[in-house]
This record gives C-alpha cells, sequence and structure tokens, in this order.
C-alpha cells in the first residue's frame, strides 16, 4: 500500500469514528460535551500515534477542534496550552546539549556506561539503573535527557542508526523509562508525588512522610527496573552484541586529562541549578525559571557556552507542541466531567471486593487512565477524591489506594504523551506506537507489583 494511500485511510478511520459515534445518545452519567470531548481525546491519540500528519502539525491543529465542534471555548483550551513543563524541558533540552558539547557528558559515560561491562544489553542496564537511582532524588526529565546526551554518542559509535536499530529503540525507550520508575523511588523524585500527599492531606486528612513513601516506593522502583530492563531487552534484541568505544575505557579515561573550563563552569552552574530544583518548597522559585536561568547564563559573555542557533536545534519541537496540545485538550476532559465519569464507572462497583483486589484494581484503573487523560495531575485531582470516598464506604484507610494512584502517575509508557518519554524522541530511534510494544507489558506486571509492595508496607506496619 502507497504511504499517501494508508495516509488518506488513516485520516478517515479518525474522521469516521468520530462523526458516527457523536451523533449516538451519550452513556449515562455523561453529559454530551462530555461524550464528544471523550470522542476526540480518542481521534487525538490516534492521530499521534499513528503519525499519519506530522505530529507538530497536528498538535497544533487539534488545539482548534473543541472550539469548531462546540465542546470548549478556543480560548479556554489555549489557555491550558502554554504549561510551565513545555518552557522547563526546552530548557533542559538546552542544558542536554551544553553537557555533552562542554565534554563532561563524555567524560561521565566512561564511568557510568561500562560498570557492567561492554555487552550491549549490561551497558543498557547500568544506563537504566543510573536513570532510576538518579531520578529518585531528582527530576525525571533532566535525568532523561542527560543519560540520553551520554549514550548518543555510543550508539553512532557502534553504528546504531537512528529509527532502524533496534538497539537504539532498547536505549532510548529504555532511559525515559527508568527515569519514570526512578521517579516514584521518594517523594523528592517527581512534583506528581508532593500533589498526591498534598492531596491525601487535605481530601482524606491522612499524611504519608517521607520515609514511608521511600520504603515502599524505593524497594518498587528497583524491582520495577530490573523488569523493565529484561522486557525491553526481549522486545528489542539487540542487532550488536558489545557496544563500541568501551574496550579501551582506561586509556581514554587518562587521555581527557583534567576537567576543561567548559566543564568546570557548565558543572557550577548545574549544581547552581540543582540547588535550586531541591530548594523550590522553600524559595518558590518555580524549576522551570531556575532551568531557564541557567540556559540564559549559557549565553552570557564570559560563559559562552551556548550560541543560539545550536539551541534551536537541540530542541525537539515535534515534543514541545505534543506537551502543551496533550495537556491543553486532556484537561476538557476535566472540565467538561469525563474524566469524573470514566473513574466512576470503573471504581464505583469495587464495593466488597478484597484489599489486595481493590489495590489491583485502583493500580490498574491509574495505569490505563492514561489512554484516555494523559496528564497525570489531572487524573491524580480527579480521581484521589473518589478513591477517598470509595475507601472510607468500604472501612479502608485511605492511603492504601490513594498511594498507589500516586505510583502510577509515573506509568507513561503505553500511549507515550508525557514530557518523559518524549524526552528521547526527538532523537528519533523510535515512534510513538513502539514505546507501547514492551510499555504495555510492564505495565501490567506493574499491578501485582505495586499491590504486593503496598500490602507489605501495611503488615511490616511502615504504613
Amino acid at each position: 500500500m502507497k504511504k499517501s494511500t494508508k495516509i488518506y485511510i488513516e485520516l478517515f478511520i479518525a474522521i469516521l469514528f468520530y462523526l458516527a459515534l457523536s451523533n449516538v445518545a451519550p452513556p449515562e452519567g455523561l453529559s454530551g460535551t462530555g461524550w464528544k470531548a471523550l470522542l476526540l481525546m480518542v481521534c487525538c491519540v490516534y492521530t499521534w500515534v499513528t503519525e499519519f500528519i506530522p505530529i507538530g502539525i497536528s498538535s497544533c491543529f487539534l488545539l482548534f477542534l473543541p472550539g469548531l465542534l462546540k465542546i470548549e471555548e478556543t480560548t479556554a483550551v489555549l489557555s491550558n496550552f502554554g504549561i510551565a513543563t513545555m518552557f522547563f524541558v526546552m530548557a533542559a533540552l538546552v542544558i542536554a546539549k551544553v553537557f555533552i558539547s562542554s565534554g563532561l557528558g563524555y567524560r561521565i559515560s566512561l564511568y557510568i556506561t561500562p560498570l557492567f561491562g561492554a555487552k550491549s544489553s549490561r551497558v543498557l542496564l547500568s544506563l537504566m539503573l543510573c536513570g532510576c537511582l538518579i531520578s529518585s532524588v531528582l527530576v525525571d526529565i533532566p535525568t532523561a535527557i542527560i543519560l540520553a546526551g551520554i549514550a548518543l554518542p555510543l550508539l553512532k559509535e557502534s553504528g546504531c542508526e537512528p529509527g532502524k536499530s533496534r538497539y537504539g529503540k532498547a536505549v532510548m525507550i529504555g532511559i525515559p523509562i527508568s527515569a519514570a520508575l526512578g521517579g516514584i523511588g521518594t517523594p523528592a523524585g517527581s512534583g506528581l508525588n508532593i500533589l498526591t500527599i498534598n492531596l491525601l492531606n487535605n481530601v482524606a486528612g491522612k499524611n504519608i512522610t517521607f520515609m514511608q513513601w521511600t520504603a515502599i516506593g524505593f524497594p518498587m522502583a528497583i524491582i520495577l527496573v530490573l523488569i523493565a530492563w529484561l522486557v525491553i531487552i526481549l522486545v528489542f534484541r539487540p542487532e550488536i552484541d558489545t557496544v563500541k568505544g568501551l574496550d579501551d575505557i582506561k586509556s581514554k579515561r587518562k587521555e581527557l586529562g583534567p576537567m576543561s573550563k567548559n566543564e568546570k563552569k557548565f558543572l557550577v552552574i548545574f549544581i547552581i541549578v540543582m540547588v535550586m530544583w531541591f530548594t523550590q518548597s522553600m524559595t518558590g522559585i518555580e524549576t522551570a525559571f531556575a532551568s531557564l536561568l541557567a540556559v540564559c547564563v549559557f549565553f552570557l559573555p564570559g560563559v559562552d557556552l551556548m550560541d543560539w542557533n545550536t539551541a534551536k536545534e537541540s530542541i525537539s519541537w515535534d515534543s514541545v507542541l505534543l506537551m502543551g496540545s496533550a495537556n491543553a485538550l486532556a484537561m476538557i476532559l476535566s472540565t467538561q466531567g469525563t474524566a469524573e465519569w470514566i473513574s466512576n464507572s470503573i471504581l464505583g462497583s469495587m464495593a466488597g471486593v478484597s484489599l489486595f483486589v481493590l489495590i489491583m484494581a485502583v493500580t490498574a484503573f491509574g495505569i490505563f487512565s492514561h489512554l484516555l487523560v494523559p496528564v497525570a495531575n489531572a487524573v491524580l485531582s480527579v480521581c484521589v477524591p473518589i478513591v477517598t470516598v470509595l475507601a472510607t464506604s468500604m472501612g479502608v484507610n485511605p492511603l492504601y489506594l490513594v498511594l498507589p494512584l500516586g505510583f502510577t502517575a509515573s506509568a507513561v509508557f503505553i500511549i507515550p504523551l508525557d514530557p518523559i518519554p518524549l524526552t528521547t524522541y526527538g532523537y528519533g530511534y523510535w515512534k510513538l506506537g513502539e514505546m507501547a510494544k514492551p510499555g504495555i507489558i510492564i505495565s501490567i506486571i506493574w499491578i501485582p507489583v505495586c499491590a504486593i509492595c503496598v500490602l507489605l508496607g501495611k503488615m511490616i506496619g511502615i504504613i
């Protein structure tokens, strides 16, 4: 089938799907506009995954459909487009570029990548474990960006061609997955963790300490990363046995010599940015602002770590536009009551089941709700109150159900519209639909693992 024919078929399917079902009476409890919002979101996800229209173009075009279809005012949709995460990712991509161009990325790669040897699968394991450990205390997105910057030269030297190399797919999919999983390790690993803790306190009147979260989240993150590594290796079997550039690692370390001026300048600026990230709750300085401030410093005379042309080339505009568009369109589901209807429909009939089954159901709901509402903070904001009511009605501590919901906020592997997986998308090694292959398996395994970890925490007395 010709590519042009396939594009028109996929476009026809999306249009026919919406037109046919939008004229059907909405399900009970869901408004007409809420039903149309749900159908439109399905069409948007289909458009992005199939990529029959370039993602950057479709992301902009789809923003104006809610107004045309009388679902939501265009001004209201666009107000949710320019989210801080977009600017944070833009800044983080530039930071990652400087990290590589300064030479510091290469220097660190000579210590990180050969931790378990030069065999391709073990190099991936070292990258994923490092990603998990770092992102448990550092924001997920820069962790993924930095590790991708470390891996990219090695992939190029090993002849792994973007879009064709199975090992390239494994590495560039494995890195953001490990960063997302590591993000559940401690409350500091993700802003979504803090949101979950705040919602739990405000809605249910329950508190969870840093140590309580970590005692359950960190072991679970390590277990899931090891599972994810194995699944990714099985799905994308490496076409190379060893990674080139690691055989003479000791001599390469000696050749580097002491750190250059550019490496030192970048390191000082990055350490200051990290301090600003960690102290956000005390200083009130937004993460995006701190990151953009660092980028501005890169351009200053005397620092000279970046120029505008290089900065423009380092930003994946497709990813940035997709982030804003996905957030803006998904928030319609919240404003039109669709997200609440989905959670009520799925979780409303769980009364009477065992605690293990209940936790599994909430975990599964948290994971698969991202298929329709690919904005984790919207899922948490809508679902935490509902889960709290469900727990109270069953005589269960809300903590046992809200905690799994908070963990699954990072489960963004099936339809990767979240900023974390999109950090490596711009390198061209994988397409949006390809992350679903290992993502579905990892997500399904996550369900019993999460339930077991939460129940063990209850049995031991951690929570």
